[in-house]
């Protein structure tokens, strides 16, 4: 399968917007080793053991790659090499980056120029609109979080050992954390930040030193980030969470009966790490991508 088809597909807004999260882009600092070795630049995913499903099928469609579990912990990477399908990735993801980590696209785009004496030429960042392709669902994938909570709104009843609402209230979250600088370069993750903040029309929060979030959480943001994830799906298990996140934004405003509460802490208690169903029907998605 060539890559090459999907260049203008939102396929490679989502690999981009992985990449920029939580893949990297690793080339050599020689073409050759002493013995004639040639030395690809490597393009890899790292990704928790509960995503290997998604992974597989990525290594399904772009029909190259390793994909291995870490011998100590339950991470896992991805990672593609191979020339042809290298070049073609290149070509894929060129021109759709947005953070410092393009400049690791650079460097090897400058290898694969100087070792196959070929003229890829290294396109800008892109500074179009959040809201027109896929690269904020790929970037969500990695370093974006839904969450339900229950605020201290409830008084626990003795008599009758139950949970008797109090004044309802739910809440529903969704956020991104990232770094403030990024440290193998040196350049600051901010502006990125601060323009996916904008577009959910949030501020950002500085939690420490090197690390700036966002929250979204009133009504008006919880339409925006429907609209945006309902046209561009998240393609691994956070698409779950997403939908737990949604059956949550059912809750708000509401003055919770007794099973209202059961049934949303339920929810709840089944998000992210506590996830123990998975269900990938939402695969499917990815032929849209490709369209």
């Amino acid at each position: 399968m060539n890559l090459t088809n999907y260049s203008k597909s939102q396929l490679g807004f989502y690999i981009v917007g992985l990449i920029e999260g939580g893949g990297n882009i690793w080339t050599s600092k020689t073409l050759k080793s002493p013995k004639g070795r040639i030395y690809n630049p490597q393009i890899t995913f790292t990704f928790h053991l509960r995503e290997k499903p998604f992974f597989n099928e990525l290594k399904h469609i772009f029909n190259t790659g390793s994909l291995y579990k870490e011998t100590l912990n339950n991470t896992c990477k991805y990672r593609i090499s191979e020339k042809n399908k290298l070049i073609e990735m290149i070509n894929l993801i060129n021109g759709k980056f947005r953070t410092p980590k393009v400049k690791y696209l650079y460097k090897a785009i400058d290898h694969i120029n100087l070792l196959y004496n070929i003229n890829i030429e290294k396109f800008p960042l892109d500074d179009s609109s959040l809201g027109s392709n896929a690269w904020l669902a790929g970037f969500t994938c990695t370093d974006g979080h839904f969450q339900i909570s229950l605020e201290d709104v409830y008084r626990f009843n003795k008599e009758y050992v139950s949970l008797v609402p109090k004044r309802a209230r739910v809440k529903c979250t969704f956020s991104i954390k990232q770094r403030v600088v990024y440290n193998l370069t040196g350049d600051s993750f901010v502006p990125i930040m601060k323009k996916i903040a904008d577009f959910f029309q949030c501020k950002l929060k500085y939690k420490s030193k090197n690390e700036v979030t966002f929250q979204a959480q009133g009504d008006s943001k919880h339409y925006f980030i429907k609209y945006y994830f309902d046209k561009y799906p998240l393609m691994t298990s956070k698409y779950l969470d997403y939908l737990s996140y949604s059956q949550g934004l059912n809750y708000l405003g509401k003055r919770l009966t007794n099973e209202e509460v059961i049934n949303i802490q339920n929810i709840k208690n089944s998000m992210n790490k506590s996830r123990t169903y998975f269900n990938w029907d939402h695969f499917n998605n990815l032929k849209n991508l490709r369209s």
